[in-house]
C-alpha cells in the first residue's frame, strides 16, 4: 500500500456523541421537535448516515427540503465549532502514532470527512495535526459529493498521485467502506470505534475489520 485514506469522526477523531449532538442542534434550528414521535426514527437515520456529507444528511432527514437542510447544516457546523473551541475534540487513542508510522514507512495519508472546511480545519488545528498528513478533503473538495460516493477517495488518490489499487481505505461506517469499493481501492478496512458494527462493515465490503485505526500499521505488516 502507498496511500491510506482515513475517515475522521469515529475513525481517527473520537466522536464522543458530538456529531449526534450537532445533528440535534441542527434539527432544533429548523423546529423539528426532539421529543416528538418522529425523532427516534430521525436519530436512527442520522446515526446510520452521519459519515456522509452534512448537507446530504440533513436533506434526507428533512424530506428533501434543501432550504431547511442548509439552515440545519449551519447550526450543525456552529455546534461543532463550539465543541472544538471548548476543547472537546480528541484523537482516537493511537491515531497520531499510526499516521506517523504509515508516513515513516512511505505510505501517504489522507483524511476525509463530511464536515465543512472551516470545521474540518478547526478540528485539525485543535488536534495539532497541521502538517501531519498529506491531504485533508471534505465534500467541498469533491464537487459537493461525500461518502459513500467515491469522489473523496478518488480525490485523495489524485492529490497524492497514487493509483487506487495501491490504496487502503479505513472507516468506522458503511459509507466509507462503500466509497472504497466503488473507487476500486486495493483494501477496505472497517474499524470498530465508531458508527457501525463488524457485520454491517463486512456487508458493505470490508475485507478486514480491526479494533482501531491504531492497529492499521500492523495489519499492513509495517513495523510498530
Amino acid at each position: 500500500m502507498r496511500l491510506a485514506v482515513l475517515d475522521m469522526a469515529g475513525t481517527t477523531v473520537a466522536d464522543d456523541g458530538l456529531v449526534l449532538d450537532a445533528v440535534r442542534r441542527g434539527l432544533t434550528a429548523v423546529r423539528v421537535p426532539l421529543d416528538g414521535p418522529r425523532f427516534p426514527a430521525l436519530r436512527r437515520q442520522a446515526e446510520a448516515t452521519m459519515d456522509r456529507a452534512t448537507l446530504t444528511v440533513f436533506g434526507d432527514l428533512l424530506d428533501g427540503d434543501m432550504q431547511l437542510a442548509r439552515r440545519a447544516a449551519v447550526a450543525y457546523e456552529a455546534c461543532l465549532a463550539t465543541a472544538v473551541a471548548a476543547g472537546r475534540i480528541r484523537e482516537i487513542p493511537g491515531a497520531r502514532a499510526a499516521i506517523e508510522t504509515l508516513r515513516a514507512s512511505g505510505v501517504a495519508v489522507a483524511l476525509v470527512c463530511g464536515f465543512g472546511p472551516e470545521t474540518r480545519d478547526a478540528v485539525i488545528d485543535a488536534l495539532g495535526w497541521a502538517g501531519l498528513v498529506d491531504a485533508v478533503l471534505s465534500p467541498c473538495d469533491a464537487g459537493g459529493r461525500g461518502l459513500p460516493d467515491p469522489a473523496l477517495v478518488l480525490g485523495a488518490a489524485r492529490r497524492t498521485e497514487v493509483e487506487l489499487p495501491d490504496a487502503v481505505v479505513a472507516g468506522d461506517a458503511s459509507a466509507g467502506i462503500l466509497a472504497a469499493v466503488r473507487a476500486g481501492a486495493g483494501l477496505a478496512v472497517g474499524v470498530r470505534t465508531g458508527a457501525h458494527s463488524e457485520p454491517v462493515l463486512r456487508r458493505a465490503g470490508a475485507q478486514a475489520v480491526i479494533d482501531s485505526v491504531a492497529d492499521l500499521p500492523a495489519l499492513l505488516g509495517l513495523p510498530g
